[in-house]
């Protein structure tokens, strides 16, 4: 991660303290004065604010996407980890399908060194509902930890990757952002330099209208960041 960039976890953190102070105002507002229809819907729709980068027009939304090649998924399930700090972390409590995936990562068209968001998309079905998922064992994830590098795909196969291969291969990406896949336990694991996280960077399961899930996303903070500093100009 990039060391300048840093300052902005704490600015994004500072706007995303001011939004849930504003959203439990308003929830309390809503309950007191009995206008409370419909904030079950409203909430859903806010799980994800940003989600039109990845369920859009991504050049609208100011975003540039990134093929950043496929991982494959076992019986284990996913995770999102650092692979030379944190290999072992435990999975998703996400029910993903097993198989070979694509991943796309959206970079920010005024920032194209910083990855904003790296999505792994299991269909190409519209998502109804975005859900922040938890980890096995652990539903609540408070690890608010910047991570130097990261690891997407099948846990047995994260932490069997040879952390060497992660920093050769790294070292060898000559694309706009630092990412690769590497082969570990025969399976295709993605990893990448985040380069940016603020305090608001969060992880977002997507469902369709049948309950399956279509999308996982990885927002690095950034989309949300910029565009609460334009609301706020």
């Amino acid at each position: 991660m990039l060391k300048s960039q840093r300052h902005y976890y704490w600015i994004g953190g500072a706007i995303w303290g001011v939004l849930m102070l504003g959203g439990v105002a308003f929830v309390a507002g809503a309950t007191m004065w009995g206008d409370a229809e419909g904030i079950g819907e409203a909430f859903d729709n806010r799980v994800f604010p940003q989600s039109k980068v990845v369920t859009g027009d991504a050049e609208k939304e100011g975003a540039v996407v990134i093929e950043a090649g496929s991982v494959d998924i076992g019986a284990g399930g996913l995770t999102l980890t650092d692979p030379v700090e944190d290999p072992t972390r435990a999975p998703f409590d996400i029910d993903v399908p097993e198989g070979r995936f694509e991943v796309e990562i959206f970079v920010p068209s005024d920032a194209p060194k910083v990855i904003g968001m790296v999505a792994l998309r299991f269909s190409d079905s519209e998502v109804t509902t975005w859900e922040k998922p938890g980890r096995k064992s652990h539903p609540l994830d408070f690890d608010f930890g910047i991570d130097d590098l990261v690891a997407l795909g099948d846990p047995e196969a994260v932490a069997a990757v040879d952390a060497e291969e992660v920093k050769t291969a790294l070292g060898a990406s000559t694309g706009q952002v630092l990412h690769a896949t590497v082969s570990a336990e025969g399976r295709q694991v993605l990893i990448y330099d985040p380069n940016f996280e603020t305090f608001s960077a969060d992880v977002y399961a997507g469902y369709d209208v049948n309950g399956d899930v279509a999308l996982v996303v990885k927002d690095y903070g950034y989309f949300g960041t910029r565009a609460a500093l334009e609301d706020r100009e």
